[in-house]
């Protein structure tokens, strides 16, 4: 799935794009599916997986929006939310198909490799998209009927992700590299743009069958 940061960057690209009128909400949003700090990140299910057959796996999206329609249309907290799993689905089928990395999962080396390519790409974006502070966390959260999903630790969440703005960039990135952060940050903001656009009209520009990808064997 996609770093903290990309989802970040992709948030601020939206705010301009979109005209959102909370950013900070907004943002605070679409870093929320990620907020699980001292749970079991599987079992929090934040992300809507699930097994469409014994051999393929969704990103189901779509179950978040029919759980909270109203709210995605009125409140871009859950709007943001809503576009991280959109992303998600993207950022996926970017790396798995469009890379050739999905042949690569349970490789030795791999995925530590990758996380590594993603910590020097963090340092280039920080720089691109001019990300020196991330949004603040509103007293009232907790109440939030989003934590129905799972009680989200946003507070600690972005306290570790400060650390990521300060990430230095090598450019030696081996699977994932600043040229294709970029390339899949556009694809992403345009998928969700016209998300949004569709949502005005009471329709949806994507679907989640159309991001399901071969489960891990």
């Amino acid at each position: 799935m996609a770093s903290r940061i990309m989802h970040f960057a992709m948030a601020q690209e939206l705010c301009q794009r979109c005209n959102i009128e909370d950013p900070d909400r907004f943002s605070l949003g679409m870093l929320l599916p990620d907020a699980v700090v001292t749970g079991n990140k599987k079992a929090a299910g934040t992300h809507f997986d699930r097994m469409t057959d014994s051999t393929h796996k969704v990103m189901d999206f779509s179950k978040f929006y029919e759980k909270f329609e109203e709210q995605v249309n009125t409140d871009e907290l859950y709007l943001g939310y809503y576009l991280h799993l959109i992303e998600d689905c993207v950022f996926r089928k970017y790396i798995y198909y469009g890379l050739g990395l999905l042949e690569l999962r349970g490789k030795e080396g791999f995925l530590e490799q990758l996380y590594r390519d993603y910590h020097s790409v963090n340092g280039y974006l920080a720089e691109k998209y001019g990300i020196n502070k991330l949004p603040p966390v509103p007293k009232e959260l907790g109440g939030e009927a989003i934590n129905e999903i799972y009680p989200f630790e946003a507070d600690r969440f972005l306290s570790d992700m400060r650390g990521d703005i300060s990430d230095r960039y090598y450019g030696d990135e081996k699977y994932f590299t600043a040229k294709n952060a970029e390339e899949v940050i556009r694809l992403c903001v345009n998928v969700c743009a016209c998300e949004i656009e569709a949502l005005s009209g009471g329709e949806h520009f994507t679907a989640p069958d159309e991001y399901i990808w071969e489960a891990k064997k």
